[in-house]
């Protein structure tokens, strides 16, 4: 135990009254050189001084939030929130320790102690602008805007030149889809300061969603070298993966990004004699989601007389879907209202042998269980395509063609490598030809291409392939899932720069029926991956509607998952590795719908004896390689 936190404060300081203030020579000048290296730094000394002068009993409240705000940069959470609670024993109103506190408690999910110590905080100083902030914090994650926004403007009030008030205010737009408050809104958080990050990565998710291709050219720079460095801080890796497909900075980003949620300290957790192997999943996507349909037959076929299954969902929110899958768990327990501390115990009390995260960083993700170790075995799996950068996530889930060799040290995990694709195919309950939306008024003779992805998968460079393909094939049109407002009027107005009529853009409006969603791939000719992040669930779609498509080979995960899909398909052929390659390979099969047969009929031959068809053989690979884990860390 560091000096300063054991029975020695209390022995020495029993007497001292609460509101007490030391003033000393010695204390003032080591505090000044404790602040300078924590400055340069170096916080290691920075630390030993101050824990020298509270043994020396010379301190304090200050000097305790200051040792406080060093192990916090050290992630030594714990020894951080003792310091702010010695700090309170010392001064009773000490209102910003009351609101570092609920800090703390907020980041561990425990809600209802947090807004406790917040409204401490601003009982002693009503004017305490992080308070506000905070609790804003909570009742946006809870869902409840207004009482978010009012917070947030409570806060402007006090204070109008703090960037973070400006940006949690443009958050709640973006959220409710109104970029151009949320736009005006982080814009003023960077005249505050020009180089407040946040406010930047949502300006880009902001110009991703609307396809604002200009704007995003003036943030390249910013984008090029965003968390690259260890004192950056980005709130969304995900952003990134539409932007670029280095591995090397996805790693880097990963690293950095877990080293503020603590995830660089190793943990370990006994091994259990279960008579079945025990596996957790755990998602906020047991509903109706492209995880949990790529998910649903493995939890259908696993083994339950060799393995328990256990669901954890981070969602309070169930559907019909929720209902088909819980039949196939063991137990199903809601955790979303848990906190950190809570959850942990919870699931260690199930004695899981391995325990699977489906979300990585995704909206609503509950990574901070895995930092402190849920199971002696942690793996990465589906939900986010890249390496979470933490020491406690044991093993990564992907295949030879999505995690090549030469790619494995940008990876914090070790890479588990399934036989054939790592992605799972689809359960359908009806025939492709059975019902299907037709598109109307199309010439004879036309060839439609589908690309039916969100609006941020859309970069200028793929949309100017596309652009490009329908300048050289006379009878194309271009399907594309229905957007938003101002980025259709952006697609269409870089169409027309393009020289591209506006009539051979089409777009799919949104359906309420999932089956109807599906049936519409049986009316186009070919479909068109996207570059840095490939579709996933979208692709496994695609093919089991037997319409091929075409991909291009990029070098992180996410952008090889239509490279891994074709190549277990025996579809090699429709993998391109230049930009040049892919617009040649669509061309050509535009123009050859005798190809396009040949293709298709390959498809279908596969659906009915193809290893990537098999949901069984899918499962049982994936079990035999959860046994192959357990016996090589027993």
């Amino acid at each position: 135990m560091n000096k300063g936190f054991g029975n020695d404060f209390n022995k020495k300081n029993s007497n001292l009254d609460k509101n007490f203030l030391v003033e000393d020579i010695e204390l003032s000048a080591q505090t000044k050189k404790a602040i300078f290296l924590a400055r340069e730094g170096k916080f290691l000394e920075s630390a030993k001084i101050y824990n020298n002068l509270i043994y020396k009993g010379k301190f304090n409240h200050l000097t305790f939030h200051r040792l406080a705000g060093i192990y916090e940069r050290l992630g030594k959470r714990k020894e951080a929130f003792q310091c702010l609670q010695k700090a309170i024993n010392i001064k009773k109103n000490y209102a910003e320790a009351y609101c570092d506190i609920g800090r703390y408690l907020q980041d561990a999910k425990e809600i209802k102690g947090a807004l406790n110590y917040f409204a401490k905080a601003i009982e002693y100083k009503p004017d305490l602008f992080g308070a506000y902030i905070n609790i804003g914090n909570i009742y946006q994650k809870l869902g409840n805007l207004l009482e978010a926004m009012k917070y947030f403007q409570k806060s402007l009030e006090i204070n109008n030149k703090i960037p973070i008030t400006f940006y949690n205010i443009g958050t709640i737009y973006a959220i409710e889809k109104n970029y151009i408050d949320a736009e005006k809104n982080y814009k003023s958080a960077l005249k505050c300061d020009k180089n407040f990050n946040p406010a930047k990565i949502g300006l880009v998710e902001i110009y991703l969603n609307t396809f604002n291709i200009k704007s995003l050219k003036k943030l390249k720079n910013y984008i090029d070298n965003a968390g690259l460095n260890e004192e950056d801080q980005i709130t969304n890796l995900l952003a990134f993966f539409y932007l670029d497909c280095s591995p090397k900075k996805q790693y880097i980003r990963a690293l950095n990004f877990s080293k503020r949620l603590g995830g660089i300290q190793k943990n370990f957790i006994q091994s259990k004699n279960n008579k079945k192997i025990k596996i957790g999943y755990i998602s906020a996507n047991f509903n109706d989601h492209p995880v949990s349909k790529i998910m649903e037959t493995i939890f259908i076929n696993h083994d339950k007389k060799k393995f328990e299954i256990h669901a954890y969902s981070l969602n309070n929110v169930e559907d019909k879907i929720t209902k088909s899958l819980k039949i196939n768990f063991k137990s199903f327990s809601c955790i979303s209202s848990l906190s950190i501390k809570e959850a942990v115990t919870k699931i260690r009390l199930d004695n899981l042998d391995i325990a699977v995260d489906l979300m990585g960083y995704t909206n609503k993700n509950m990574i901070k269980i895995f930092n402190e170790r849920i199971a002696p075995i942690q793996i990465n799996y589906l939900g986010f395509p890249g390496t979470t950068g933490i020491s406690n996530m044991d093993f990564l889930i992907g295949d030879e063609f999505v995690v090549p060799k030469n790619s494995q040290k940008y990876y914090s995990e070790k890479i588990i490598r399934m036989p054939n694709s790592f992605i799972n195919s689809i359960k359908y309950n009806y025939s492709p030809s059975e019902k299907y939306i037709k598109v109307n008024s199309l010439p004879k003779g036309s060839v439609l291409l589908a690309a039916f992805h969100k609006t941020s998968k859309l970069s200028l460079e793929v949309v100017d392939a596309w652009a490009n393909i329908l300048r050289r094939t006379e009878n194309t049109y271009l399907w594309l899932k229905e957007p938003i407002d101002s980025a259709k009027e952006n697609l269409l107005t870089f169409f027309s720069s393009q020289r591209i009529d506006n009539k051979r853009i089409l777009f799919a409006e949104h359906v309420s029926s999932y089956d109807e969603h599906i049936s519409r791939y049986c009316s186009a000719d070919i479909f068109l991956d996207t570059f840095n992040y490939n579709g996933h669930s979208t692709l496994v779609e695609c093919i089991w509607s037997e319409l091929p498509f075409v991909t291009l080979l990029g070098k992180s995960f996410s952008s090889r998952v239509g490279g891994s899909i074709l190549h277990s398909l025996d579809l090699d052929e429709l993998i391109c590795n230049s930009i040049e390659e892919y617009i040649e390979k669509v061309v050509f099969y535009s123009s050859n719908k005798q190809k396009l047969e040949v293709l298709k009929n390959k498809i279908n031959s596969q659906k009915k004896s193809g290893v990537f068809f098999n949901q069984k053989v899918f499962t049982k690979n994936l079990e035999e390689v959860y046994e192959n884990i357990l016996r090589m860390n027993h």
